[in-house]
Parts: C-alpha cells; structure tokens; sequence
C-alpha cells in the first residue's frame, strides 16, 4: 500500500500545490509555519476538500483525478483521521466512539463494542474511562479515544492533524511514546502534520515542509535539519541560515555584506553557522575569526541551560552563549556588540 498525490487546491487567494509520495515503511511528518497548507493538504486527501487539479492514488485505487472526473467520497474512502481536537461525538461514550467506526462497516454491536473495547485498552484508556463521555476525559485521555477510533477500522491510510496540541505538557511525552508505538504498529500510509519539530523527529522517518503551498524540502530527518534550505527550517531546528553567491572564499549576500568561508565552491550557495559557533564582544574583537561585524543585542531567551541571544545588523545573527557570558556581557541590557565567527566553523552547501 502506498500514496501518489498531485494536490491542487485553491482557497480563494491561497493556492496548494504538492506533489506526496508515501510507503507504508514509512511515518511522514507535514511539517510548515502557520497557514502554509499542512491541515488543507490532509483535507484534500481525506476527501474533505475537493481538488481544483492534481490526482491521487492509495494502494492503485484511484481516491481523486481532476481531468477524469473522479472523486471518491470521504465515507468510501479507506481512510482515518485524528484531528487535534478530537472531534469526538459528544454524546456518545469512549467505547461507543470507537465502536461506531466499525459498526459502520458491517459490524455487529456486540462484536463492534467488544473490538472497541480492546482498542482502548490497547492506547491504555481503562473500563471507567471507557464508559464516559468525552466531556469528562482529560485532553490526554480523549486524544487516545480519537486514535483507538482510527486505528480500529484498520484504514489504508491515517492522516494525524497536529494529534498533540491539545494535550497538557504533563501528558505529552507519554501519548508521544504512545503514538509512536502505534504508528509502528500498522501497515497503513501514515501522515503526522505538526508544527512541533520534537513531534515531528520523535514520530517520522521523513519530513516533508510545505511554506505558502509549496514543498521547500523534503527528505530524511537528518537531511533535513543538517542542511536545511530555508530560513524558517533553520530556525525550526535552531540553527542560522544565510544564502548568497559563494565567490573566491567569500559568501556574498543579498543586503551587500559578504562572510568569509573555508572551501572553494562557486556559485548559488547556503552558509549554515551553529549559534554556538557564534562569538559575542562588548568590543571589536581581536582574535582569529575572519568574520566580525557590529550588531545590537536585540533579543534574549534562556532556553534549558544556554541563552540565545538576537542580534541585529548586516547579516542578523543568532548566538548561543552560556548564563555566565551573558551575565559578564550584561546582554540583557542589550545595547551595541560585536559577533565573530570562524570561517572553518561556516557550513557552505550549493542551492
């Protein structure tokens, strides 16, 4: 079983546009900033939203083709979807939730409850809990009831919309262990869109990144995060991403400023620096780096044990440095510094 997708959907002046591939060897994150189309494409293939062009195929059944006029309902479609409110039915208990999937396949009440029973017990949701509405479970507790519901009719395809972001912190890691034992444990095409870049690493073997409707990278998670090829995916994974054209052992960039770099490739290229690698001065540095430049302090977040630390000029950079530097830098104040980078600390790839 495996997914082809050519989406194109157009949301008044919002157009989509992806092109997805997927195996059932497979978890495939949709991951992208707000509004870029991840919740829309998931629609579209559950048969939700209807495609303005494009085709998909699940398993060499044909769910959608624009140019031939065929459209598979979403009732007849061999696909589940978890959304990350649930959307339980309010008036039904957690068993009952579960059960209507299946008995809407033929399923006997008995035989269908029975099956649903063992579902929950399955996502670790207990006999009283299974007898309540979904108004009276915790968010934690409803998500479990939502993914027993989906996996019980065995789908082709589980599409999983933002499946944590309505779970407290508390429940998180749990459910997240739980979902990720799950996802391993069926054979179905499976999609997790997130926006948390821990969601997306502890659940997926690729990542897919969509920004404004379009795919801007795709690939294995440690293609991805090692070379990302856009500013939002390097802030995803922490990291500060400039493009230029690579010329003679410098990087030259679009608002004039250039940094120097270790190797001789030419051309369209991304720098990639580690914040850690990235060097704070109340004054103008005299060391080794071949890269220093004026900036303002403009932003600072304590982030676990380290501060990052905004600065602001031509290019704008963000550096990691540790409390004690910037207690000793007084950084919190913010004002005037200098940053220094070494050039063999620059990770240059092409375009």
């Amino acid at each position: 079983m495996s997914l082809s997708a050519d989406i194109g959907v157009r949301l008044g002046p919002f157009n989509l546009d992806v092109a997805l591939h997927a195996s059932p060897d497979e978890v495939v994150a949709v991951v992208g900033p707000n509004g870029a189309g991840k919740s829309t494409l998931l629609r579209a293939l559950a048969g939700l939203v209807r495609l303005d062009r494009g085709r998909t195929v699940l398993g060499g059944a044909v769910l959608d083709d624009v140019a031939a006029g065929a459209w598979l309902p979403p009732d007849r479609r061999p696909v589940a979807v978890v959304f990350q409110d649930g959307l339980l039915f309010p008036h039904l208990s957690a068993l009952d939730n579960v059960a209507y999937g299946l008995r809407a396949r033929s399923g006997g009440r008995a035989e269908s409850r029975r099956r649903a029973g063992a579902w929950l017990e399955r996502v670790g949701v207990d006999a009283g809990h299974a007898a309540r509405r979904p108004a009276q479970l915790s968010g934690g507790l409803a998500q479990r009831v939502a993914l027993a519901r989906a996996l019980a009719t065995e789908p082709a395809m589980l599409l999983l919309d933002e499946p944590l972001s309505a779970v407290d912190i508390g429940a998180k890691a749990q459910l997240r262990r739980l979902l990720r034992e799950q996802l391993a444990g069926t054979r179905a095409v499976r999609l997790v869109v997130t926006h948390d870049p821990v969601d997306a690493m502890a659940l997926a073997d690729r990542l897919v990144v969509i920004e404004a409707g379009r795919v801007t990278q795709r690939g294995t998670i440690a293609e991805v995060t090692t070379q990302p090829r856009s500013a939002w995916v390097a802030q995803l994974v922490g990291l500060n991403l400039f493009r230029g054209r690579a010329e003679a052992g410098r990087l030259v960039l679009s608002d004039g400023s250039a940094l120097t770099v270790a190797g001789d490739l030419r051309g369209p290229a991304f720098a990639l620096v580690h914040p850690r690698a990235v060097t704070l001065h109340r004054a103008r540095p005299e060391g080794s780096a071949r890269n220093a430049w004026a900036g303002e302090a403009a932003g600072v977040h304590l982030e676990g044990g380290r501060v990052r630390v905004q600065v602001a000029g031509a290019p704008s950079i963000v550096a990691e440095v540790t409390p004690a530097a910037a207690a000793d830098l007084h950084l919190a104040a913010g004002g005037p510094v200098w940053v220094s980078v070494k050039a063999t600390e620059i990770d240059l790839y092409p375009v």
